[in-house]
């Protein structure tokens, strides 16, 4: 046994491929696992059958042994007494329950049963026999003791039959006695075999175990050693192919995560250069000689006229916009923040366009704590102001609203500006789809810096969009609540 176990063994090492070697094993020991199962099952379906049979055979003749040795016989003393007219009486009924039972049971019957269930048969036709003579006695006015001696020889065959019944019983017992000794000896004969064939899987099982052990644990170190370099920073490291199929693949993807990995590293470091290099032009583009001067300028208008309360306000909003601009080097402040970064910046924009320039801010109370990335307003706002209504004939307006919507906070700058038309839309949107290395090299640098800020600090692919006509343009953007997925570095 042992000699066969090891030549199946020696069949896990034919092939490369894990799979086939454990659904070889597994076909094995399911074998030696379903050939005792199997056979148990059937052998004990059979014994069980015959307890079965024999049983509900002893129970349907214990079911008319009552009718033929008392109910019968009582009928007939019923009648002969006077109690019950013969036309009237159950006798008949009664005899052919138990005739019908008794056919039943002869077809059923295996064994030396049989022979006591055909006695039976026949003299319950004996029965039949005297009860039609007492019925004639009866119909022909015969005396009550004549009627008294042939209902003896009813309850004499009456009796005859239940002994015959019993005897079957006692047969069906003695079968039912056999039966058992034969399951037992089997039984036995299956233990054994079960802990054969037990002992058997078990010596197969760590067979197959060492085997696919050896297979696996040289190509799995390998893999290991080579992870754990690559943990240590030595992205250079490789590792050859095993001979193991499943094993394949899995070296195949560790040899170019660590090649994909070192360009992440290098292109992560790329962004984050780029990211602060953009985000210091935004403040830089912020701090122009020309909107300082125009800033300024506007001071020393208001003060050479008198208006010192407006000059206050003006000098109060240019303070409001730098320190906020700044923030203490923090990225995430509180929308409250942002809003009054806003309205320092329009305060200033509005006295230098005066009657040309009205804004509007529609942000709830209840959303001013919340925080939000920092510079995210104020840029689509003076791209409203510097493309769109400086442009217009007329009055021009500036919109600023924010909502909560499905828990993220949807925020939108319109204008009543000159518009784009289609080409420009198209070529706006285009530049935000395309990943610009240096946005502020770019036309639309203030956009595309904006959307750029959103989709690396909230960590998502969705940024600005951008819809425009000759009645204007409008700007949204939907962020969750608070900080998003930073990329590492830039949290504030």
């Amino acid at each position: 046994m042992l000699s066969v176990l090891q030549r199946i063994s020696n069949r896990l090492r034919v092939g490369n491929s894990l799979a086939n070697r454990i659904q070889f094993s597994f076909i094995v020991i399911m074998i030696l696992m379903l050939i005792p199962a199997i056979s148990s099952i059937i052998m004990m379906n059979n014994y069980a059958n015959s307890y079965h049979q024999a049983i509900m055979q002893m129970d349907r003749v214990a079911s008319v042994k009552p009718v033929v040795n008392t109910e019968i016989p009582d009928e007939m003393f019923r009648i002969v007494a006077g109690m019950t007219k013969f036309e009237e009486g159950q006798q008949y009924e009664l005899l052919d329950e138990v005739n019908q039972t008794l056919e039943s049971l002869t077809k059923t019957a295996t064994g030396g049963g049989s022979v006591e269930l055909n006695v039976a048969r026949r003299t319950m036709d004996t029965l039949k026999t005297y009860i039609d003579r007492m019925g004639g006695q009866i119909a022909g006015g015969s005396l009550v003791s004549e009627n008294e001696a042939l209902l003896e020889e009813v309850r004499s065959v009456a009796s005859l039959v239940g002994d015959m019944l019993e005897k079957y019983i006692t047969v069906e017992i003695s079968a039912a006695t056999h039966t058992s000794q034969l399951l037992q000896q089997r039984l036995s004969l299956v233990m054994w075999l079960l802990a054969v064939l037990l002992l058997s899987t078990i010596v197969f099982a760590v067979l197959a175990q060492r085997s696919l052990s050896r297979a696996v644990s040289r190509p799995i170190t390998k893999l290991e050693s080579m992870a754990a370099s690559i943990a240590e920073g030595d992205l250079q490291a490789r590792v050859e192919k095993p001979s193991v199929t499943e094993l394949q693949g899995l070296t195949d993807s560790l040899n170019i995560m660590a090649v994909k990995l070192q360009q992440l590293i290098d292109e992560n470091r790329r962004e984050q250069e780029n990211l602060k290099r953009s985000e210091l032009r935004t403040l830089q583009a912020q701090i122009t000689p020309h909107f300082l001067y125009n800033t300024l300028d506007a001071i020393v208008w208001l003060a050479e006229a008198g208006r010192t309360e407006e000059v206050i306000h003006v000098t109060e909003a240019m303070s409001d916009f730098f320190r906020i601009s700044i923030s203490q080097g923090r990225d995430w402040i509180p929308l409250s923040d942002e809003v009054k970064h806003l309205q320092g910046y329009l305060t200033i924009q509005k006295i230098r366009y005066r009657d040309i320039l009205d804004y509007q801010i529609d942000i709830p109370k209840e959303l001013y704590d919340k925080e939000i990335l920092k510079l995210l307003l104020q840029p689509l706002v003076e791209n409203a102001i510097y493309h769109g209504v400086k442009h217009r004939r007329g009055k021009g307006w500036v919109r600023i609203a924010a909502r909560e919507k499905d828990g993220r906070m949807e925020l939108s700058v319109a204008d009543n500006g000159a518009g784009m038309t289609p080409e420009r839309l198209r070529q706006v949107r285009e530049s935000l789809a395309s990943d610009a290395s240096d946005p502020i090299e770019h036309p639309f640098f203030g956009l595309i810096n904006v959307n750029k800020r959103i989709q690396l600090y909230y960590n998502q692919q969705k940024g600005l969009q951008i819809d425009s006509d000759e009645n204007g343009t409008t700007v949204r953007l939907s962020v969750p609540f608070g900080r998003g997925g930073n990329v590492q570095g830039v949290s504030g």
